[in-house]
């Protein structure tokens, strides 16, 4: 019967026509979405903030910490944004030592290094390689050497849940890293009786496929694509009974390696020759030859509207860098936000715990409150505000929210960044109430384990902020 009536109300609250509210009316209004539809089992601390008045709309719980899942996205985003600025760039550049002689051959080594770029894809790397033979490269006479000197050798961040691998959302971060650091695999059903098409995409040496899979088989069982990723072994292994199309993707163990095979294949593709690889760092009189690049704006908006991990990994990684330029950690990087914070946060006394940039984290405590003084910070700071603004997923638009809440006039009202984990689903942002006036808030259910009745709440509460 609870459940009935829960659906019920959130159906009405999302029907109601718009009408401006007053505080207080919103306030008696998120207590009864709270108390009748708010899953059994689990608790909500919830923040509501005028940004133009600068006061409290609605305050529950709003100092108790709570898992932010990938809410924390904006807490990183703004420390990126305001460390590195808006005009920053990931770059992975291409450098040598010695000079190309006029046969074409490299008379030293040449050097990839990783700058983070978790944009950094196969037609980038291909490009790089494109470039230097347009320079006239044909041979190297010393080795190719990977760069990954940026970052410590532990690839996840502290409180990662470990059997979330082999998912693509869970990648081996490195300073060096194409396509993720995953693959993504299509199947398409073979000759009846027979296996499956398998399709690898980027295509590599790196990894090996094992299928064991059947055409229109009803024995074969269930279709399963994994590895054996307990000893980060990387071939994909193909099981079950294939009928229709179907893809998914997998990461690979670990991300650098996959990169730098990547890279000396479409050297060999090219014609390029070399005298072996290595692992190294590049010496600072190396000369740049080439580099990919994607800008910040562009890594954000991917971390935000898509809730891509390694994007706010590697803001998180690259921003703490300002401090730690070389052999930067997720520990560091933790230390790095957490006194970024302290900092910006000036009358900031309430606990709060970073771990990673991306939620993941089982260890990231954040209180609903934080979310709303850096919502305010955000609003202070207009070409701050503008960017991270139209970073955010617009509900009924795109991003996480394109399905939500997308009846008129409620869609494009919601600028916001959605999270889930087991465990936790949260959502904060801003919503234009019926008046124009601007609303920052932060909703974080905790102990959600069905996801979908938790945001039920939350699309209650936002209808109730845009009235």
């Amino acid at each position: 019967m609870r459940r009935v009536l829960a659906t019920c109300l959130a159906a009405a609250w999302l029907a109601m026509p718009a009408a401006a509210l007053d505080n207080k009316t919103i306030a008696h209004q998120i207590d009864s979405i709270v108390k009748n539809t708010l899953p059994a089992g689990t608790e909500a601390a919830i923040a509501v903030w005028d940004m133009a008045a600068d006061t409290a709309v609605y305050l529950l719980s709003q100092d108790v910490l709570c898992r932010p899942a990938s809410t924390m996205k904006v807490l990183t985003s703004y420390c990126a944004l305001s460390t590195l600025g808006a005009n920053y760039s990931f770059d992975t550049k291409v450098c040598a030592t010695g000079q190309i002689g006029a046969d074409g051959t490299l008379d030293g080594d040449l050097y990839i290094i990783g700058g983070f770029d978790p944009e950094l894809m196969e037609s980038d790397l291909k490009r790089l390689v494109q470039e230097l033979y347009d320079k006239g490269l044909r041979r190297i006479s010393g080795k190719v050497i990977a760069d990954v000197s940026a970052m410590d050798s532990v690839y996840w961040g502290s409180g990662w849940v470990w059997d979330d691998t082999p998912s693509s959302f869970q990648p081996y971060v490195s300073p060096l890293m194409c396509h993720g650091g995953f693959v993504g695999v299509s199947l398409k059903p073979g000759v009846k009786g027979g296996a499956a098409n398998v399709t690898v995409i980027p295509e590599s040496k790196y990894y090996s496929i094992d299928n064991r899979s059947r055409t229109s088989d009803s024995k074969a069982g269930p279709v399963k694509v994994t590895r054996d990723w307990l000893h980060n072994e990387n071939t994909i292994i193909v099981k079950g009974n294939v009928t229709k199309a179907q893809s998914t993707e997998l990461n690979l163990f670990d991300s650098d390696k996959f990169t730098f095979c990547l890279f000396t294949e479409y050297l060999q593709k090219q014609g390029i020759g070399f005298n072996g690889t290595d692992w190294g760092t590049c010496p600072g009189n190396a000369a740049e030859l080439t580099k990919a690049s994607h800008s910040l704006k562009y890594v954000m908006k991917e971390a935000l509207k898509e809730s891509k991990n390694l994007n706010a990994e590697c803001m998180f990684l690259q921003a703490a860098r300002s401090r730690y330029p070389k052999d930067i950690s997720f520990e560091k990087a933790a230390k790095y936000m957490t006194d970024f914070y302290k900092r910006a946060l000036k009358n900031q006394t309430r606990p709060f715990n970073v771990a990673d940039g991306s939620g993941l984290s089982v260890y990231d405590y954040i209180p609903a409150q934080m979310f709303i003084d850096v919502l305010r910070l955000i609003y202070s700071q207009q070409e701050t505000f503008d960017i991270i603004y139209d970073c955010m997923p617009i509900n009924g638009y795109d991003g996480t929210l394109r399905g939500r809440m997308i009846a008129k006039p409620l869609a494009g009202k919601v600028h916001a960044k959605t999270g889930s984990v087991t465990g936790a689903c949260t959502l904060s942002g801003y919503a234009t109430g019926a008046d124009g006036r601007l609303l920052g808030f932060a909703i974080l259910n905790q102990g959600a384990v069905t996801m979908s009745a938790s945001r039920k709440v939350q699309d209650a509460i936002c209808t109730v902020l845009c009235q």
